[in-house]
């Protein structure tokens, strides 16, 4: 099995390369999720596309919408 595989992200459908065969080398790695970050991304990724990786640029939408707004709300 290959260790790396080019991906279309069921997101937004870019090309990416899935490390899902070295997860210490994954962007998600890379991108600094807390755990709260982590589950929301966990079940987005689970529930609207079917537990597929996503890419980097998705990941880090995702982030981004689970930083509080200014009343102190996550997004969503």
């Amino acid at each position: 099995m290959p260790k790396h595989a080019i991906d279309n992200c069921p997101r937004c459908g870019q090309l990416f390369t899935c490390k899902v065969n070295s997860v210490l080398h994954c962007d998600c790695q890379y991108i600094g999720l807390s755990k709260t970050e982590t589950e929301y991304i966990r079940d987005i990724a689970l529930f609207e596309y079917d537990g597929q990786c996503l890419c980097l640029a998705c990941l880090n939408e995702l982030k981004a919408d689970c930083q509080p707004t200014p009343s102190g709300e996550a997004a969503r």
